[in-house]
Formats: C-alpha cells, structure tokens, sequence
C-alpha cells in the first residue's frame, strides 16, 4: 500500500494510526467510567475528574511520540 514511501514515512503513518486508536480507546473507556459514576451519583452529566483529565493528557503525550518512535524502528528495521 505505502511501497512507494521512504520507510519511515511507512513507520510514522502506521504510528499515527496506532497513536490514534490508543487515543481513542482510552478515551471511550474513560468516558464510559465517568457516565457510570454519574448514574451512581444521579447526575445527568458525565464529567471527568483531575485522576481522569491527567491520565488522558499522559496518553496524548505519550502518543505524540509513537509516530517518531515508529518511524526510527521502521527506517531502522527496513
């Protein structure tokens, strides 16, 4: 599919994509959690708390940096 790209353009599309679910997933769990806590507490709205906020902004950090981390093993490895 990407044949024609410099292997660690391959490397940092394939991050981009992975970095992007990895988001995605740990957002949709999160987000589930908080609409639980709300129905528990008989709230109408989900809202997520300090532990919630900072657990998130360390998984978009850390996926900042899977794209450059994929790019160097796929150059590396191909």
């Amino acid at each position: 599919m990407f044949a024609s790209l410099h292997p660690a353009a391959q490397g940092a599309i394939w991050g981009l994509l992975i970095a992007a679910v990895l988001y995605g997933l740990e957002y949709y769990l999160l987000k589930k959690q908080a609409g639980e806590r709300a129905r528990r507490q008989h709230k109408t709205e989900a809202v997520f708390d300090e532990t919630e906020k900072a657990r998130l902004h360390a998984v978009r950090n850390m996926c900042a940096l899977v794209p450059l981390f994929f790019a160097v093993m796929w150059w590396m490895l191909f």
